[in-house]
């Protein structure tokens, strides 16, 4: 045995810049604040590396809680997972744990629990229920895997012993290291994390090897070097590493990601536009264009252009009898607010409710309207029939203010009839609304299936780009899943006539004004002009000279009933009306704002403290 000198360890702390291999700095991991009684009388440690590279490490730490009240053990704080980026970047050491055994002297619980799955591992010492004081000792034995390292002529244990971490001072730390060969060089340091400065005692003997300092302060430690021939460790000591997730690793781009990448993106596309032009696209009679229009005998049917070029012939009449809502719905595929207010002026028309304008009072008053039931809803569609009951539920006059905030179940039950009427026509295969809302929980849940994917490749694997076209699918479902909807080739007949005949109400042309004017079809279209936006052309064209327009007792107005009046009225009836049906009662609430070695070096350290 022989002992070596300050000097020697001086030369070796320097040398070892030439020959060590420190897998990096680990942060200290403190313990919560120790009173200042505590201290570590003893940290003993004895370390044996078998043959197969593992090491068993047993500590024999002898605390003193002097008088701390309420303290129940200690904990020993061992970091698992180190930084390797010096090395190899964006990986990381793993040098994983197995906790052999924990025993404690008399009067002190040896139970224990091994907390922690990040870079650190806890070994809680002690009972809930048990009060402590004074000095004990604890031995923990536990076991480290891949903590050596191989150089070309030597092997090399590099071994933070007790840890940088105590935040308690530790009076005398000892620590003896046996390797399965003869013992080469040697080196140790003490002190804060950093410091390259020897620690007080290292002695070296065939194959062990005893370092030892003394009175060192709270985060401070000792680690040892040790190096032994090459050939006794099979298989050949090699570090175990992981690599760091990063989100450029987690969505890395590479040849054996992007492709599979690129092919499910344009699976992907390909598969949204095809289910768009098969599922959402409307059907038509097979045939000439009269055929398209009114059917075919044989009633077969082909998928419908995506762009129909064909011409509209205008229709002067509203095709089959349809009514305002049916035609609005039919049109958009929705039944909204505006088939809604048009079916109300469609019915005053028709005579069974008269809409009389109230002059706003004063400067800060608005425009209301009184309906008055006039006869009952006999012979009306369903869904007119219950709009024209909710609308007088409380008596035979309604002021349209006074169903704000009131109407809007009513509003949903008529729109609801509305959608069972295009079903009932064959028009479309499924309700609109229903077939949109299966497209957007159809959306829904491919994108939360491909965010889950594309989390799961990403946080284990680097294939996280592999995921990304699920959810893009899903998002094209998202921006698309109005157009779902499709018409039957009925529907599409329906819808060209529709078409045929807002061009009748669209297009003021003086022959198709005459034919109006002769048919006094004003009022009994005003509806319909709702329904496509066009009360204003519609107005104009039946406007005589004077301005007058040839209407009937339907409509009361505040002032003298001519194009300009009117036409402004109307729209505002439009809007007022649609905004009124809609509205639900206000919620209640308030507002809403609102490189050589050095102490701490290696692998293991950590730390611990009492609790």
């Amino acid at each position: 045995m022989r002992s070596i000198s300050l000097l020697w360890r001086l030369v070796g702390a320097l040398a070892l810049a030439g020959f060590g291999f420190a897998v990096g700095t680990h942060p200290a991991t403190a313990a919560p604040a120790q009173p200042s009684g505590e201290r570590i009388q003893r940290f003993a440690s004895t370390v044996d590396v078998a043959r197969d590279g593992t090491v068993t490490v047993t500590e024999a730490v002898t605390y003193d809680f002097a008088d701390t009240p309420d303290r129940h053990g200690i904990e020993r704080i061992i970091p698992v997972r180190f930084p390797y980026d010096d090395v190899k970047e964006n990986h990381d050491r793993i040098t994983p744990l197995e906790v052999e055994s924990v025993e404690a002297d008399a009067g002190a619980p040896a139970d224990y629990e091994v907390r922690g799955d990040g870079d650190d591992r806890t070994i809680r010492i002690g009972d809930a229920d048990v009060v402590i004081s004074g000095v004990h000792t604890y031995e923990i034995t536990y076991r480290l895997t891949g903590v050596l390292n191989h150089f070309e002529d030597h092997e090399e244990l590099y071994l933070n012993v007790t840890g940088n971490g105590w935040e308690v001072p530790i009076d005398y730390a000892v620590v003896e290291v046996s390797v399965p060969a003869p013992v080469g060089r040697i080196a140790c340091f003490a002190g804060p994390v950093r410091s390259s400065i020897p620690c007080d005692e290292a002695e070296e003997n065939e194959g062990r090897a005893t370092f030892s300092a003394r009175n060192l302060a709270p985060n401070e430690g000792l680690t040892i070097v040790v190096g032994f021939p090459t050939g006794v460790i099979d298989p050949t000591p090699s570090p175990i590493l992981r690599e760091r997730w990063t989100v450029g690793r987690a969505f890395a781009v590479r040849p054996d990601t992007l492709v599979p990448a690129s092919a499910l993106t344009a699976a992907a596309v390909g598969g949204f536009a095809l289910l768009l032009t098969r599922v959402g696209r409307d059907r038509r009679f097979a045939g000439s264009p009269t055929d398209v229009a009114f059917g075919n005998v044989s009633g077969d049917s082909e998928l419908a252009p995506i762009r129909d070029r064909d011409p509209v012939p205008v229709e002067f009449v509203p095709p089959e009898g349809l009514r305002p809502g049916q035609v609005g719905t039919l049109i958009d595929e929705q039944a909204n607010t505006l088939d809604v207010t048009a079916t109300i002026v469609d019915l005053a028309v028709r005579g069974y409710l008269r809409i009389t304008e109230v002059p706003k009072q004063g400067w800060l008053g608005s425009t209301d309207w009184e309906l008055t039931s006039l006869k009952p809803g006999t012979g009306l569609k369903r869904y007119e029939n219950t709009l024209l009951t909710a609308l007088f539920a409380t008596g035979p006059q309604v002021k349209l203010s006074d169903l704000k905030g009131t109407f809007a179940t009513h509003l949903k039950q008529v729109a609801d009839e509305l959608y069972d009427d295009m079903l009932a026509n064959g028009w479309y295969r499924d309700r609109p609304d229903r077939t949109r809302a299966k497209a957007a929980a159809l959306a829904v849940a491919v994108i939360v299936a491909g965010i889950a994917v594309t989390v799961l490749l990403a946080l284990f694997t680097s294939y996280g780009l592999v995921g990304v076209p699920l959810v893009l699918f899903g998002l094209l479902l998202v921006f698309a899943h109005r157009a779902f909807p499709s018409r039957t080739a009925k529907g599409y007949a329906a819808l060209r006539r529709v078409r045929g005949f807002k061009r009748f109400i669209d297009e003021s042309e003086k022959e198709r004004a005459r034919f109006a004017e002769q048919q006094h079809l004003f009022s009994e279209y005003l509806g319909y002009a709702v329904v496509f936006g066009a009360v204003d052309k519609w107005a104009r064209t039946f406007a005589g000279i004077d301005g007058e327009l040839p209407t009937g007792n339907w409509y009361v107005g505040a002032y003298p009933f001519n194009v300009i009046t009117f036409t402004g009225a109307v729209n505002g009836f439009t809007v007022a009306t649609s905004g009124t049906i809609s509205s639900v009662p206000a919620s209640s609430g308030g507002s809403g704002f609102g490189g050589g070695g050095f102490s701490g070096g290696g692998v293991g350290g950590g730390g611990g403290g009492s609790w």
